[in-house]
């Protein structure tokens, strides 16, 4: 009996994710706008899924089944409560001001155009009912063309997922251009984006250009701070 291949059990390499820049990010969320015989409140609502997605890389999973109640919106800070995501686990993202009053607005207009029924899903179709993955993916698909966001050879497509990937990379990004010590607050970002280990974030990191000079302009100052110690 011959004894399976060493390299049968390895996971296959990655392919690099189809990062998005704040422009594209921008374009997608005017995007919905351009949707034809789609009437304005399902405009709003996808505009708000994406920005919340790109401001806080939630996973699309846990903001579709976001309740009216997991929005703690008048709080400080405002937050949401995710509940029994993936590995089971619950944790508490805090929002930024600006995406809590964004937040706070769709949800006065949700209130106003679905007065009449019983809501209990934060991001709600016009009848009252919660988004639909599958339909939002397939719609996803639509307002990347709308947006003009096409990939280049090699890359992998533009998906909901992607937002996600941006957001990491961002996130780490800002903290290497603001001196910080990254290693010590990866552990912060992992639980922020409910992983179970900090290996696991480390999915996400890809390295961009951005990245990478952000990243060796503080390991050239912490060498030179280094080298100037007695």
């Amino acid at each position: 009996m011959r004894e399976p291949a060493e390299n049968i059990f390895r996971k296959p390499p990655r392919r690099t994710p189809r990062l998005l820049s704040e422009q594209e990010i921008v374009r997608l969320m005017e995007a919905p706008g351009q949707l034809r015989r789609v009437d304005p409140f399902r405009r709003l609502t996808l505009s708000m899924l994406l920005g919340l997605l790109a401001s806080t890389g939630l996973r699309i999973g846990e903001a579709l089944r976001l309740k009216n109640e997991d929005a703690h919106l008048d709080t400080d800070p405002p937050y949401l409560a995710i509940h029994e995501s993936k590995f089971g686990k619950s944790r508490i993202v805090v929002l930024h001001a600006s995406a809590a009053d964004r937040l706070r607005d769709y949800a006065t207009q949700k209130e106003t155009v679905l007065a009449t029924r019983s809501v209990e899903a934060f991001f709600a179709s016009r009848v009252g009912r919660p988004l639909c993955y599958n339909q939002t993916r397939i719609t996803f698909r639509r307002l990347v063309n709308h947006a003009g966001i096409t990939s280049h050879h090699g890359e992998r497509a533009v998906t909901l997922h992607s937002l996600r990937h941006s957001f990491v990379v961002r996130r780490l990004t800002a903290w290497h251009r603001a001196e910080k010590n990254v290693q010590e607050l990866l552990p912060h970002l992992s639980v922020y984006l409910g992983h179970t280990d900090p290996k696991d974030t480390y999915w996400y990191v890809t390295a961009t250009p951005e990245l990478l000079e952000a990243a060796s302009v503080l390991f050239e100052v912490h060498h030179r701070k280094g080298a100037s110690k007695p």
